[in-house]
């Protein structure tokens, strides 16, 4: 199991980093100016640059639906269909509430969950 994270740390070497891209010094000038190990320096930036990757887009966004209503002001009636795991398809003939949506999909992952602990 590896160390706690230290923030302190974390943002000393990650300042550390940011006065070596504005300075004009080679790394070995650099961590030789700092006092610290190149091997210190190539580890931190590693690990650094490691969290600001980009994450993974996130599970739901939101929806606008534009022109949900008819002229006359009424909903106008939209078909939808929601792709669920295992290949199951749900096609609607009208737009559900959202907090339908999201009922039946917390029913799905939950199923998903139990099948998984089986």
């Amino acid at each position: 199991m590896g160390r706690p994270r230290d923030p302190q740390l974390e943002r000393l070497w990650s300042r550390r980093l940011e006065r070596h891209q504005a300075g004009g010094l080679s790394i070995a000038e650099f961590c030789e100016t700092e006092g610290i190990a190149t091997a210190s320096f190539y580890y931190w930036r590693r690990r650094l640059a490691g969290e600001a990757r980009p994450q993974a887009p996130p599970l739901f966004v939101p929806l606008r639906l534009d022109d949900l209503h008819a002229h006359n002001g009424a909903p106008a009636p939209r078909p939808v269909e929601i792709d669920l795991p295992a290949g199951i398809r749900l096609r609607l003939d009208t737009t559900p509430e959202p907090e339908w949506i999201g009922r039946l999909i917390a029913a799905v992952a939950g199923l998903r969950g139990q099948e998984a602990g089986s």
